[in-house]
């Protein structure tokens, strides 16, 4: 961190290497596109590395980043809101009929059954619509809590909010979401 504060750009690209993950997997999460992630990821970088200087405690980066990422992945959600986009990729595996099982599941035989693949893929679809339907206030902390596994201290730091609205838009977003599948459960 002290070397990508200095200036050392090959220092940032290993702090890239090492959040990437995190970071696409939050934008994912945000915007439920997989293509539009790694372009808000690719943006949150530069956001970031921009900003390098602002950066007041050096060991708090994670979650310093983790709040560009979100915001950023806010932002390019509120560009992109009107235009219909689908992934290639996404489009390409529903035209080849392809489920929700991984290669590796298909050879070891543990293939679902169709009506299980239809119904974990209307159940992911209904969450995912669901998660998209949230207020944004709601949306981040939820993604960030239980899908990232991010301490509440560490989203309150990345959201700049108190611990205890967190957790308030946690179990808010948690009853909402069950109201809205409660025909799944």
């Amino acid at each position: 961190m002290s070397a990508a504060l200095a200036g050392e750009r090959g220092a940032f690209d290993k702090l890239v290497e090492r959040y990437q993950r995190r970071a696409v997997a939050v934008a994912l999460r945000l915007l439920g596109n997989r293509d539009d992630a790694f372009e808000a990821a690719q943006e949150g970088f530069l956001r970031a590395y921009q900003a390098l200087g602002q950066l007041a405690e050096p060991g708090r980066f994670a979650p310093w980043l983790m709040r560009i990422m979100a915001n950023t992945a806010l932002n390019f959600r509120r560009r992109r809101s009107r235009e219909v986009r689908i992934s290639l990729d996404q489009s390409v595996a529903e035209e080849a009929g392809e489920g929700v099982s991984s290669p590796v599941e298909r050879v070891a035989g543990r293939e679902p059954t169709a009506q299980q693949e239809l119904a974990g893929k209307e159940l992911a679809a209904a969450l995912q619509q669901a998660i998209e339907k949230l207020p944004e206030n709601l949306r981040a902390p939820l993604v960030l809590f239980a899908i990232e596994k991010l301490p509440q201290k560490e989203i309150a730091a990345a959201l700049d909010c108190s611990v205890e609205t967190v957790k308030w838009s946690v179990f808010e977003a948690r009853r909402r979401l069950r109201g809205q599948l409660r025909d799944y459960f």
